[in-house]
């Protein structure tokens, strides 16, 4: 019955994967007792074609037709179970999220079966379950990803969404009141270390925004070097724009941003919006955005961050479309549960709101973040619109590139570890007032970076496996077959489809630029992971110091600035080849092949770094290329446990492979996907068997009596919880 679920899940998560990424014809009436009925219906029709399709399969595969109705009917009824949390999405939403979810927990029940029933040893057992419980882990960051891509593809009726033609129809609105009506509007530019013709352009366009009643304040934060805030200074006092340099504060952005909030702003101020110094802010920006806080709930707003002088550039191209995923995808799906993030520029805040949580929090590097978690926990409200209002510039170098993704995972781990019990799912509280849709979105992202750590540990693991496979052993690929197969493929090429996939659908990539875009999440992988582990235990971030670098870096110069990352593609490289030399068994070839893609993610770091550095921009981007290595700051980084927990966490993976490695005293039952009855007396040994990855599902190989270790890598196909089924998909958030 196990294998049968496993094999209804194989047929059923890919074919419903791949009708839901098929163009259809948008609904033309979403809201409704009848548009709701009309989705129930189609939702159950699905669900009926899809259960006559498994069934069919099943039976070709010569399962009993007593258990391909058993399966049928459990698939049906996992599908009619997620009907309330997906009524507003298309059938074809709602049967892809079903039968990948179905997927995935069959696939675990069936590697956990296999563990406690295959014949291992109690250390071997111990070992197989350490990394079910990888597993585990690695298919709940899967269904937070799934369920954002069924989420942003299959929703017929956005409740909350705010829509470009809204946003456009509440600037029109704005022109029929009177100012005095309007809000006054507090806008706070903080700055460090940038090169002052650039925050000039940035005031100079804030100054003919059309609203009738607003200030410009402008915080240099820290600047030592006179020449870079002295010429702000001055614009500043002959154009009417509040102006304060800070020397020797505390708290860095979040510090300056609140001695503007404390010292600097009128009076009748009853919103407060933050701009980065580099952007260049539409004029439309506040009559689009300031009517939403006629809702007195709403605490914050937050518009799209968006970028310039991208197109021509093909490194900044690929970044572009990195950064794009989030705002395109991951927060029109937060904000339907009213979990969006407050994202710092380009976003309002309502003044009261801010003055009742006690402003910006210093200690959190992501300080924008962790305020609407606060200001969510407090009652308050937040949106999301979708209009891209305002244009900045990105990591103009890779090292820079990593330094952002650094602080942002650092960040989020830091509201991980300080607010994990206001997002545990216990009872609201006068204090917490979170839902469960916000917890969940927050907790989820939080969650969402230890990822980048989990990859890292399935190289390390495929690594292993290509050298026990070149220096003859072989017990540890055919005992994690199943695992290797199954697990890695699914992470790996969850990632490929949300690169390539969602940005083509929702950003309008090219298949190059997506496929970029994906290699840019990949190549920041280490230092992500890095990251996510010294979040845990240091109190302060240890800011990646973007080195100095010429205008024409060499080949050199890119990899020693990205050594770490050098050295493991030449390790995975390494790996290949040992994987090749194994030409006479299938595990040979089926281990380079699932090596590839880490390692090429590997080496998309100095490859990146050296595109970043040698791109053709603007003399303005080139002069703050040439100055972007200043603007990172040191900080102590307090504590040792993140290097304990990385030695830990290396003595707990190599002690699991240790014990899976280890024979026992009688035969391992391999992991079969033949859901018939088994023979009552085994088969007589035979040879040792190479693993063969395409042999039927029916097939069963049996060990030789002299190897207690092995399943042959004959394994089902790439089977957790993957948005587009098998072949299937960073933060920035």
């Amino acid at each position: 019955m196990v294998a049968a679920l496993l094999l209804a899940g194989i047929v059923a998560a890919p074919l419903s994967s791949l009708i839901l990424f098929l163009p259809a014809r948008p609904a033309r009436h979403v809201t409704g007792t009848g548009a709701a009925l009309r989705r129930l219906l189609l939702a159950l029709a699905g669900t009926v074609v899809l259960a006559a399709v498994v069934y069919a399969a099943l039976s070709l595969m010569d399962v009993r037709p007593r258990v391909a109705a058993a399966v049928v009917v459990i698939f049906g009824t996992a599908s009619l179970l997620w009907l309330p949390a997906t009524r507003r999405w298309s059938a074809r939403g709602h049967v892809a999220w079903a039968s990948n979810v179905f997927l995935g927990v069959a696939y675990l029940v069936f590697v956990i079966h296999w563990t406690l029933t295959g014949g291992l040893s109690r250390w071997a057992t111990a070992g197989g379950l350490t990394l079910c419980l990888l597993e585990l882990i690695a298919a709940g960051m899967a269904a937070a990803y799934l369920w954002e891509l069924c989420d942003a593809l299959g929703t017929e009726r956005w409740r909350r969404r705010v829509p470009v033609d809204r946003s456009l129809r509440l600037a029109r609105e704005t022109r029929s009141r009177p100012p005095a009506g309007l809000p006054f509007v507090s806008l706070h530019v903080p700055a460090h270390n940038e090169p002052p013709e650039m925050v000039i352009d940035t005031l100079t366009r804030m100054s003919r925004i059309d609203y009738p009643r607003y200030e410009i304040v402008a915080i240099d934060d820290n600047t030592a070097d006179e020449a870079l805030w002295r010429p702000v200074q001055r614009w500043c006092a002959t154009h009417g724009v509040k102006f304060m340099h800070l020397s020797d504060w505390p708290g860095y952005k979040s510090g300056a941003l609140n001695y503007a909030f404390g010292e600097l702003i009128d009076p009748a101020t009853e919103i407060i919006g933050v701009v980065d110094s580099d952007y260049r802010i539409d004029s439309g920006f506040l009559r689009q955005c300031v009517p939403l806080f006629d809702d007195p709930r709403v605490g914050f707003i937050q518009a799209p961050q968006d970028y310039r002088d991208w197109q021509s550039v093909p490194y900044l191209r690929r970044l572009y479309y990195s950064y794009r995923y989030f705002f395109a995808v991951s927060q029109p799906s937060r904000n339907e549960r009213d979990g969006a993030i407050f994202a710092g520029t380009m976003g309002l805040i309502r003044r009261a709101a801010l003055h009742d949580v006690g402003g910006w929090d210093e200690w959190c590097i992501t300080e924008d973040a962790e305020l609407s978690l606060r200001l969510l926990r407090a009652g308050w409200s937040g949106l999301h619109v979708d209009a891209s209002m305002g244009r900045g510039v990105m990591p103009l170098t890779f090292e820079a590139l990593k330094s952002q993704r650094y602080r942002w995972c650092f960040g989020g781990i830091q509201m991980l570890r300080m607010h994990v019990r206001s997002l545990l799912p216990w009872r609201r509280t006068r204090h917490n007032r979170l839902t469960p849709g916000q917890r969940w979105a927050y907790l989820s992202g939080a969650l969402q970076w230890y990822g980048d750590l989990l990859g890292l540990v399935f190289f390390v693991l495929l690594l292993a496996g290509a050298t026990n496979l070149a220096t003859g052993g072989d017990q540890l690929f055919r005992r994690l077959s199943v695992f290797l197969v199954a697990t890695v493929p699914v992470l790996i090429l969850l990632g490929l489809l949300r690169a390539v996939a969602l940005l083509r659908r929702e950003t309008g990539a090219t298949w190059r630029d997506a496929a970029g875009a994906f290699f840019v999440w990949q190549s920041t992988s280490l230092v992500v992971a890095r990251a996510s582990v010294q979040g845990l235990f240091a109190r302060r971030a240890e800011f990646l110091r973007t080195p100095k670098t010429g205008e024409h870096e060499t080949v050199g110069q890119a990899l020693r600035a990205n050594g770490a990352e050098t050295m493991l593609a030449v390790l995975g490289a390494a790996g290949i080849v040992a994987a090749l030399t194994r030409l006479d068994t299938l595990s040979g070839p089926l281990l380079a092949g699932l090596l590839v893609l880490p390692t090429l993610g590997m080496a998309a770091a100095p490859f990146n770094s050296l595109a970043a550095q040698r791109a053709l921009l603007p003399p303005e981007l080139a002069a703050r290329r040439r100055s972007e290595w200043q603007r990172d700051r040191h900080a102590v980084l307090a504590g040792t446990g993140a290097g304990l927990a990385l030695a830990a966490a290396g003595a707990a993976l190599f002690t699991a492979l240790t014990l899976l490695t280890a024979t026992g005293s009688g035969p391992v039952t391999p992991p079969d996907l033949d859901p018939g009855p088994r023979p009552a007396t085994p088969a007589p040994a035979s040879p040792p068997s190479s693993p063969s990855p395409s042999a039927p599902a029916s097939a069963t190989v049996e060990p030789s009596p002299s190897e207690s270790a092995g399943p042959p890598a004959e394994s089902p196909p790439a089977s957790s919880p993957a948005p587009a089924g098998s072949p299937e998909v960073s933060p920035a958030g």
